[in-house]
């Protein structure tokens, strides 16, 4: 299903839109739904990564969360300069998951 949404921008956001159209050949309305999906992505990763530094998700839910695998999760633990909180209870949940 999908729904109409209408906003207003200023003028010199949307010749940002029509230039930035025009180099991707998209028409306008599909590279607006192209950047509402990338922010939106960008959005649920910020509220993980939050989420995980607070200790209130461990590295699995953060990884279930973002739809990604374990590994893929270490990885932007590391891009993101931060310390892998991986307790052996975690560890015991994670391989219990695999079987």
């Amino acid at each position: 299903m999908t729904a109409t949404v209408s906003t207003r921008i200023e003028e010199g956001m949307l010749l940002e839109i029509d230039k930035l159209s025009k180099e991707r050949q998209m028409d306008r309305a599909s590279l607006l739904r192209n950047l509402i999906v990338e922010g939106l992505v960008i959005e649920k990763k910020k509220k993980v990564m939050s989420m995980y530094k607070e200790r209130r998700i461990s590295i699995a839910k953060a990884a279930e969360m973002l739809n990604i695998d374990l590994w893929q999760m270490i990885d932007i633990i590391k891009e993101e300069n931060l310390y892998i909180d991986y307790s052996e209870e975690e560890l015991k949940e994670d391989l219990e998951g695999i079987n």
